[in-house]
């Protein structure tokens, strides 16, 4: 009988050091995910990279294209911290995409282009429309400029694609 006693007294402490390891185990994670929120209240936008804009290489293609320049100096203002080009602008932004659309050199006048200067305007449009008329965090001004960034860079790498493409199948 004591020795059935030392066994149950045993397994019932090994199953309290189990429980307490869960207990304590299950409760420091929690504090770690608050650290990791309180951290990224706290945001900078001179800490942010948004380098990761994938740069074409064609410059002879797009020197020509006054345009495109003038976009890839929007985003850079974005990247910046400045929106002011965008905010109650909704008629130049709209205007700027027809121009944009209309200038693109003959080489590259593709619908995959198109569909990617399409896909950037409703980004700046979105973006635009958010500024104007709601208070954004700067979280959010983050997330629509990361956005903005990867259509650009998306456009740029179909430039890119397009003008290998063609270079390849010219005899």
């Amino acid at each position: 009988m004591l020795l059935e006693n030392q066994i149950n007294l045993k397994n019932l402490s090994s199953y309290l050091v189990v429980i307490l390891f869960l207990i304590f185990g299950c409760t420091q994670q929690p504090n770690e995910q608050n650290k990791k929120l309180e951290v990224e209240k706290n945001i900078s936008f001179a800490k942010i990279e948004f380098s990761e804009i994938y740069s074409s290489s064609n410059f002879t293609t797009l020197e020509k294209w006054n345009s495109y320049s003038e976009l890839s100096e929007y985003i850079k203002q974005f990247n910046i911290n400045d929106y002011s080009s965008l905010i109650d602008n909704k008629k130049y932004i709209q205007s700027f995409f027809i121009e944009l659309k209309k200038t693109t050199p003959e080489d590259i006048s593709k619908p995959e282009i198109s569909s990617r200067l399409t896909v950037i305007e409703t980004d700046f449009l979105r973006f635009e429309s958010m500024l104007s008329n709601f208070p954004l965090t700067d979280q959010q001004k983050i997330e629509m400029v990361k956005k903005i960034n990867n259509s650009f860079s998306n456009l740029n790498f179909q430039i890119d694609k397009l003008i290998e493409k063609a270079s390849i199948t010219e005899p």
